[in-house]
């Protein structure tokens, strides 16, 4: 039986993978992509949006872990401070909680409010005056400047910092205290870094100081 080019020709139009799977039989090497029918292009169009969509979901995950751990860090922080009776213990919650859930040792807390004189204060809380002027000119964290110099020469020297976060403690718009902490890994602290949780935590530590210097009526 005889067959014109042109059916042939029709035939594979219609029906290209028939030269994919029988390729072998005539010693041919067809260019997959030009021969895969409608049906194998489609299979791999979902084959690739679903391994898009199972990146994007694992990503989801990690993210979600990630800000359950941040969550948990932020409340156990939280927990010390509710703990406090004094400004020595407040002092150490406060040390403790960046140390064991942040892993932030090199800081420097100082408080500028007005002190009541039945209130007693660690002398290495007290800001000199100088520190007192520099905080009333924070309003919110700032993160990855420099501090100016009085700021900074607060910090370890050793080792060498590379990023910051100027950190008021605020009751009632007043500064009652101020916390700059630096980090060796210049993108620790970025500029661009998100500071609703670190505003938060900034408001815990100073309400309890607030209560603690008998602001709080």
């Amino acid at each position: 039986m005889s067959i014109d080019e042109a059916k042939v020709r029709a035939f594979l139009h219609t029906q290209p993978q028939w030269l994919y799977e029988h390729a072998a039989e005539f010693n041919l090497r067809p260019i997959e992509s030009k021969i895969l029918s409608f049906q194998q292009g489609k299979m791999q169009v979902m084959q690739r949006k679903t391994e898009k969509m199972a990146s994007q979901l694992i990503q989801m995950l990690n993210d979600a872990d990630a800000n359950h751990t941040l969550m948990a860090k932020f409340m156990a922080f939280d927990q010390r401070l509710l703990t406090v009776n004094t400004v020595t213990q407040w002092q150490r919650a406060i040390r403790d909680g960046l140390k064991n859930e942040f892993a932030l040792s090199y800081y420097a807390l100082k408080i500028v409010a007005d002190i009541p004189k039945n209130v007693r204060v660690p002398a290495t809380l007290l800001a000199e005056d100088r520190i007192k002027a520099i905080s009333e000119k924070l309003t919110a964290p700032v993160c990855g400047a420099l501090p100016v110099a009085a700021l900074l020469e607060l910090l370890p020297t050793q080792p060498r910092l590379e990023s910051f976060l100027q950190l008021p403690l605020l009751w009632k718009d007043q500064v009652l205290a101020i916390l700059v902490i630096g980090h060796e890994n210049e993108a620790h602290f970025a500029p661009d870094m998100a500071t609703e949780w670190v505003t938060a935590m900034a408001d815990n530590m100073a309400i309890v100081l607030a209560r603690l210097l008998k602001q709080v009526r």
